[in-house]
C-alpha cells in the first residue's frame, strides 16, 4: 500500500474518532496537503498509463518478420520490451486504482465541525455567484472579479455582505476555536496603469493589498484580529492556465482558509521587574523628581 493511500486512511480514521472536538493543526495541514497530493499523483498516473497503453498498442501491432514460413520467428527483445510494457501497465493501474481510493477519502473527509460545515455550505451556495466552498480544504474562495474592480482593492458591496456573513458564522462557539487565512492570489498580466502601479506596484502587491481589504471588513464585522492573518501568492499560484495578455478569470481571487487557532492570547500585564516612574515632592524646589522603586535582591541567600 502506497504511503498516500496508508495516510489517507490513517487521517479518516483519526478524523472520524475526532469528529467532535477540533481538528489539530497538524490534521489539517496534513489533510490539505493529502488532498493535494492525491489528485496531482491521479493526474500523473492517468498521463503514465495513457503513454504505456500508447506504445503497448504499437509494440503489438508491429509485423512479426516470418523468413521462413510457416515457421515464425519474432525478435527475443521486441517481446521482452512489449512484457515489460504490459507488466508496468498492470503496476500503474494498481497505482490509478489506490490514489482514486486516497483522493475520494480525502475529499469525502470534513476538517470542520459538522454545524459550522453545513453553514459555509449554505452561505456559498446563497452566494454562488462569488463565492465557492471546499469543505476538503476547510476554504472560502470569493473570485476577485466580483470582489473588486479591476486593479482595485475596494470591496463590492455584495462581497462585503458576503463577508459580514462570514464574520457571524465565525462569532459562533464552535468556531472560536479557529482562525482565518486569507491568502490573495491574481492572474499573470502585470499591471500597466501607472494609478494602480503607484499603489500596487506588482501583482504580488495588489495579492497581498486584497487580503489586508477582505481582512478589514471581517475585522469591522466583529471577527478578533488575533483570528486573521493574510498572505499574498500574486500570480504564483494559478489553478488554471492563464491565457496570454488576457489571464484567467480563475486565478483572481481569495481564498479564506479556516484551521485550528495556533495561538494562545498573552495578556498585557505590567512587570514587577520593570522599573516605574513615580513622583515625590523634591527636597529644594517646587517640583517633582523621578523616585525609582528599591532593587530587587539577585542573590540566593537574600530569599532565605
Amino acid at each position: 500500500m502506497t504511503y498516500t493511500k496508508t495516510l489517507a486512511w490513517t487521517l479518516v480514521a483519526g478524523m472520524m474518532i475526532g469528529s467532535v472536538g477540533c481538528v489539530s493543526q497538524k490534521q489539517a495541514d496534513d489533510l490539505q496537503t493529502l488532498y493535494r497530493r492525491s489528485q496531482e499523483q491521479v493526474i500523473d498516473l492517468k498521463a503514465q498509463l495513457e503513454e504505456c497503453n500508447k506504445r503497448v498498442v504499437a509494440m503489438s501491432s508491429q509485423p512479426v518478420p516470418q523468413p521462413q514460413p510457416p515457421q515464425v520467428v519474432q525478435d527475443p527483445n521486441l517481446l521482452a520490451q512489449l512484457q515489460s510494457l504490459k507488466s508496468e501497465r498492470v503496476r500503474l493501474n494498481q497505482a490509478l486504482a489506490e490514489a482514486q481510493q486516497a483522493l475520494i477519502a480525502a475529499s469525502q473527509t470534513t476538517i470542520l465541525p459538522v454545524e459550522m460545515d453545513n453553514d459555509l455550505q449554505q452561505l456559498a451556495q446563497s452566494n454562488g455567484a462569488m463565492m465557492q466552498y471546499d469543505k476538503k480544504l476547510g476554504m472560502i474562495k470569493f473570485s476577485s472579479d466580483l470582489t473588486f474592480a479591476s486593479g482595485s482593492t475596494t470591496i463590492s458591496a455584495g462581497a462585503k455582505t458576503g463577508l459580514a456573513q462570514l464574520a457571524g458564522i465565525m462569532k459562533q462557539p464552535t468556531a472560536q476555536k479557529y482562525e482565518l487565512r486569507i491568502v490573495g492570489h491574481t492572474d499573470n498580466v502585470r499591471i500597466g496603469k501607472p494609478s494602480t502601479k503607484a499603489a500596487h506596484p506588482t501583482n504580488w502587491h495588489l495579492s497581498v493589498h486584497r487580503a489586508i481589504a477582505v481582512k478589514d471588513v471581517l475585522s469591522a464585522a466583529g471577527v478578533d484580529n488575533v483570528r486573521l492573518q493574510v498572505a499574498g501568492n500574486g500570480e504564483y499560484r494559478p489553478v488554471v492556465p492563464n491565457a496570454p495578455r488576457r489571464g484567467n478569470a480563475a486565478n483572481r481571487r481569495v481564498e479564506i482558509y479556516i484551521v485550528p487557532l495556533n495561538y494562545q492570547r498573552v495578556e498585557n500585564t505590567v512587570s514587577s521587574d520593570v522599573p516605574v516612574m513615580s513622583t515625590t515632592p523634591a527636597a529644594s524646589a517646587g517640583t517633582s523628581a523621578p523616585t525609582l522603586p528599591v532593587p530587587r535582591p539577585t542573590s540566593p541567600e537574600a530569599f532565605k
